[in-house]
C-alpha cells in the first residue's frame, strides 16, 4: 500500500495541536514548548520502530529524515506552513521565542528520561552478569510474547544515554489558540474525511502519547482495544468515523428525501393553485359566454305584440285565401322556426297551405296574394333533381318531394313570408322539434347560438339570395337534429327519446299518426318530461362548447350517423354490415321544414337550408371506396333518409373545421370571434 507519509504526519501534527488546544477555553491560548513537540515526534518514531507489524503507516524513518524530532527541524517544518497548522486545524499557530525556563515541563521530562536511561544501563549490566532484571518502563508497548531492545531518540536525534541536552531549546514555543464548539466540530468532521488508513494509527498514537508522553487526557473520549492488542482513542478510529459518516450520509439522505418531498408538495400545491386559477379563469370565461348567449336570446326574442300581430296575419291570410278559393276548406299552418318556438324578431314566417288544395296551383295562389295587395310576390322553383333510387321504395313509405314555394311581404307587418302547398310532413317535423324545445329550457338558447355562428360561417343559409349562388353544407333542420341527438346522449341526458318512449299508462296513450304513409308518431306530452335535464348542471355555454368539441374532434363523419329517432350516434348499418349497403332510401329528398335564421331565411323546401344547397340523386351510403365522405343526419320520420346527403367531401371538412375553430375560440373566451365573424 503506497501512502503519502508527509500527509499522514501533517494530519498527526494537527491532531496533536487539537489535543493540546483542549487544555484551554475558546478565548484562551495554550503555549507548548517546541522541545516538547519534538519529544512527541521522537516518541512516535520510537513507537513505530518497535510496533511496526501492528501499525498501518510506519513513519519513523520519515520523522528522522526530516528531523521532526528536533527543535531545528520543527522550526523549519512549521515555518513552511502558512498558518502554522498543516490542513485541518481550524486556527492559526504562532511560533514564539521565549526566555529559557529552567522549570519547564521539558526539563522534568528529560530528568525522567535520564532516570529511565540509567535504569536501562543497569539492566544491561545485569544481563551481562546473567542476572535477570525487570523490564524497563518502555516495555509497556511490547506484546508479552515479544521482547525487543529500546532505541529511544530525544529531540536532537541522539541516543538517550548521551545526555548533552541544554535549556536553550526552551527558547522556542508555539502558541495554540483554544477552540470553540464550532471549531471542534469542524475539526472532527475534517478529520473524519481524511483517508481511512490514517485513523487507527492516529487513534493508537494519541492513546499512548496521552498516557506515556503527555501525561494528560487531552480532548478526552472513550478508549477502545483493537483486535491486534493495542488501544486507541475511539473518536480517532476508522470504525468510529466510518459509522459517523454513514450516519451523516443517512441523515443527509433522509433530509434530502424530506426536502424533495417538501419540494414536491410545494410543486403539487403550486400546480393545484394553478389548476384552481385555470378553473376560475375557465369558469369566468364560461360565465361571460353564458351571460352573452342568454342576453342574445333575450334580445332576439319576439314580443307579445309581434306574436299577436303574426297570429292575426295568419288568420287574415287564411280567411282571404278561403274567400278567394270559394271557401274550399283551406287552412294555413306555420312551420319552421315559428312552429318550433325558435323564431326571433328577424325570422321569416314559413307557412304551408293544407286542406282541400286539389284545385290550388302556385300561379293561382300567387294571383290571390297579389289581389289582396301583398308585395313582392315571387314563385320560386327548387333547384333539386328528383332522386333516382336504385332500390324499389315501398308504396306506404313514399316521402314527399320538394315543391315550388311563394315568397311575399306583408305590407302591414313588413314580414317576409313563404308559402308551400300541402306539406303536412313539415308540420310534424316542426312539432317534434317544438316538443324537444319545450322539454329543455336550455335547448332554445344553445340552438340560437349555433344558428348564429353557423350562418356567419356559411354552414347554413342566411338569405334567399345567398342560396341562389352557393350551396350550404347544412340546414337549420339538420342542425336542430344534431343538437337534439347530442342532448339525448349527454350524461345524464337533457332530452328524452320521444319516438322511443313506451306509453303504458292509460292516461298517456300514444296516438298513432300516419302522414303520407309515414309513421309520424311521437310522445307530444312535453310537460311529462319537463325537468328531465335537472340532473345535468351544465350551462348553455358549456353545452355549446361540448357540442362544438364533439362535432369538431370526436364524431366519426366517415362511419357514423346522427340519429335523433333512436337518440344515438351509431355506426351506419351500411358500414357495419358485412354485405355492404342495405338500402338506398337515404338518397330520397323529402320536403324539409324551415328553421329561419334571419330576415331573409330560406323557405322549408330550400335545399340550402336543409340539404346543403345541392341536388342529391345519389345514395347517401358513401364509403371510402365508392366516393368522398358523406355526412349522415338521419330524418326521424322517414326511415333511412339522410337529410344531409349533399354534404360531402370538402363540405364535411368545412363543417368539422368550423366546429374546431369555434371550440378553440370558446375555450379562449373570444366571444367576438365566435359570434361576429363575417
Amino acid at each position: 500500500m503506497k501512502v503519502n507519509r508527509r500527509h499522514f504526519v501533517g494530519i498527526l501534527y494537527d491532531v496533536c495541536l487539537f489535543e493540546h488546544a483542549s487544555h484551554v477555553g475558546a478565548d484562551q491560548h495554550h503555549t507548548l514548548a517546541l522541545v516538547d513537540l519534538a519529544d512527541t515526534f521522537a516518541f512516535v518514531a520510537d513507537f513505530y520502530k518497535h510496533n511496526r507489524p501492528l501499525m498501518d503507516i510506519p513513519c519513523d524513518q520519515f520523522i528522522m529524515r526530516n528531523q521532526l524530532h528536533t527543535v531545528i527541524g520543527l522550526l523549519d517544518y512549521i515555518e513552511e506552513m502558512e498558518t502554522g497548522a498543516y490542513e485541518i486545524f481550524p486556527r492559526n499557530i504562532e511560533i514564539r521565542e521565549d526566555t529559557p525556563s529552567f522549570a519547564s515541563s521539558s526539563s522534568m521530562k528529560r530528568d525522567r528520561r535520564k532516570q529511565q536511561e540509567s535504569s536501562r544501563k543497569d539492566q544491561q549490566q545485569d544481563r551481562e552478569r546473567g542476572l535477570a532484571r525487570s523490564r524497563s518502563a518502555l516495555d509497556m508497548f511490547v506484546r508479552p510474547e515479544r521482547s525487543w531492545s529500546t532505541d529511544i531518540y530525544n529531540h536532537r536525534g541522539h541516543d538517550l544515554h548521551q545526555d548533552d541536552d541544554t535549556d536553550l531549546d526552551d527558547e522556542y514555543s508555539i502558541v495554540i489558540p483554544g477552540l470553540s464548539k464550532t471549531d471542534i466540530q469542524t475539526f472532527l468532521w475534517e478529520y473524519a474525511y481524511m483517508p481511512e488508513e490514517y485513523h487507527d494509527d492516529i487513534a493508537t498514537l494519541i492513546r499512548y502519547l496521552r498516557r506515556d508522553e503527555w501525561m494528560m487526557n487531552g480532548s478526552k473520549g472513550p478508549i477502545v482495544t483493537f483486535d491486534w492488542g493495542l488501544e486507541g482513542v475511539q473518536k480517532f478510529t476508522k470504525e468510529y468515523n466510518q459509522n459517523k459518516i454513514h450516519k451523516v450520509e443517512m441523515r443527509e439522505q433522509e433530509e434530502a428525501k424530506k426536502a424533495q418531498e417538501a419540494t414536491q408538495q410545494l410543486q403539487e400545491e403550486w400546480n393545484r393553485q394553478q389548476e384552481i386559477a385555470r378553473e376560475q379563469e375557465t369558469a369566468l370565461r364560461i360565465k361571460i359566454t353564458d351571460d352573452f348567449i342568454w342576453r342574445l336570446h333575450k334580445s332576439l326574442a319576439i314580443s307579445a305584440e309581434d306574436t299577436a300581430a303574426i297570429d292575426e296575419l295568419i288568420k287574415i291570410l287564411e280567411a282571404e285565401l278561403s274567400e278567394y278559393f270559394d271557401f274550399c276548406f283551406l287552412a294555413l299552418a306555420p312551420v319552421g322556426s315559428f312552429a318550433t318556438g325558435s323564431h326571433t324578431r328577424y325570422s321569416d314566417l314559413d307557412l304551408t297551405l293544407t286542406g282541400n288544395t286539389k284545385n290550388v296551383t302556385m300561379s293561382s295562389l300567387a294571383a290571390a296574394l297579389r289581389q289582396f295587395n301583398y308585395e313582392n310576390v315571387v314563385i320560386s322553383k327548387p333547384r333539386i333533381q328528383h332522386p333516382q333510387p336504385s332500390t324499389p321504395i315501398s308504396a306506404t313509405t313514399t316521402p314527399s318531394i320538394p315543391q315550388p314555394f311563394i315568397t311575399f311581404v306583408d305590407p302591414r307587418t313588413e314580414l317576409t313570408c313563404h308559402i308551400s302547398l300541402n306539406d303536412p310532413l313539415a308540420i310534424y317535423r316542426s312539432k317534434l322539434v317544438y316538443t324537444y324545445n319545450m322539454v329543455e329550457p336550455r335547448f332554445g338558447p344553445v340552438f340560437l347560438a349555433l344558428k348564429r355562428l353557423a350562418v356567419q360561417r356559411h354552414l347554413i343559409s342566411g338569405s334567399v339570395h345567398q342560396d341562389q349562388h352557393r350551396p350550404m353544407p347544412l340546414g337549420s333542420y339538420a342542425l336542430a337534429l344534431m343538437l337534439i341527438t347530442f342532448l339525448q346522449t349527454e350524461n345524464p341526458p337533457l332530452l328524452p327519446k320521444l319516438q322511443q318512449t313506451p306509453l303504458e299508462e292509460e292516461t298517456r296513450p300514444l296516438k298513432e299518426t300516419i302522414v303520407q304513409g309515414i309513421d309520424c308518431s311521437f310522445d307530444r306530452d312535453w310537460k311529462y318530461h319537463l325537468g328531465l335535464g335537472a340532473g345535468n348542471s351544465k350551462s348553455v355555454a358549456e353545452l355549446l362548447m361540448d357540442f362544438c368539441r364533439f362535432f369538431g374532434y370526436v364524431f366519426d363523419y366517415e362511419s357514423k350517423e346522427v340519429n335523433a329517432r333512436i337518440g344515438a350516434f351509431r355506426w351506419r348499418p351500411d358500414v357495419s354490415s358485412k354485405g355492404g349497403a342495405v338500402g338506398n332510401m337515404s338518397s330520397l329528398v323529402a320536403a324539409l321544414p324551415p328553421m329561419a335564421t334571419s330576415a331573409h331565411s330560406s323557405p322549408p323546401w330550400s335545399t340550402s337550408s336543409f340539404q346543403g344547397g345541392a341536388a342529391s340523386s345519389s345514395s347517401s351510403s358513401m364509403s371510402k371506396e365508392s366516393g368522398p365522405i358523406t355526412f349522415h343526419v338521419m330524418d326521424p320520420f322517414v326511415m333511412g333518409m339522410n337529410i344531409t346527403a349533399a354534404c360531402r367531401g370538402d363540405q364535411v371538412r368545412m363543417v368539422k373545421e368550423c366546429f374546431q375553430e369555434v371550440n378553440e375560440a370558446l375555450n379562449e373566451g373570444d366571444i367576438n370571434h365566435v359570434f361576429s365573424k363575417s
